[in-house]
């Protein structure tokens, strides 16, 4: 069985997010899903994030669509390794964007002693405006969840 992780803040569920689940359901048979706390989310984020049940619960909702009859779960991460840098999985799922932290955290797993996880990377998906959509330009009216400029 193939373990794959991935994780993000999932703040304004929009496009990109669905296309880094998909891919995640597409190569793993078991997917785990990390999602930042509300106080690490925060630290990184210059616009308002979502209380965690909500993201929790729109993430949720989004997976069971995208899983088929793959298991899953979502745990809350605090720190930007999470499990990942030390539970056994396979393999992760991230964007060109978050590339940098997942060669980190192989790292890590090199140094707790584990195999490093294969690194799936998908392509920054565009608004209309050749642009990444991001939650960003979402809350501040810029683009539609869709990518679809306003």
């Amino acid at each position: 069985m193939k373990k794959v992780a991935v994780a993000g803040t999932f703040n304004v569920f929009h496009k990109g997010h669905r296309e880094l689940l998909a891919k995640a359901f597409e190569i793993g048979d078991y997917i785990h899903i990390g999602l930042t706390s509300d106080e690490m989310a925060g630290r990184y984020r210059n616009v308002a994030v979502e209380p965690f049940e909500i993201r929790e619960k729109r993430l949720m909702e989004e997976a069971m669509k995208l899983s088929g009859d793959k298991s899953f779960t979502i745990t809350e991460i605090n720190d930007p390794f999470g499990p990942a840098a030390t539970y056994n999985y396979d393999a992760i799922v991230v964007s060109k964007n978050t590339r940098e932290m997942a060669d980190a955290m192989n790292w890590a797993r090199e140094q707790n002693g584990l195999e490093p996880l294969d690194i799936v990377e998908i392509d920054i998906v565009l608004a209309d405006d050749g642009k990444a959509i991001a939650s960003t330009r979402v809350i501040t009216g810029e683009i539609s969840l869709d990518g679809e400029v306003k």
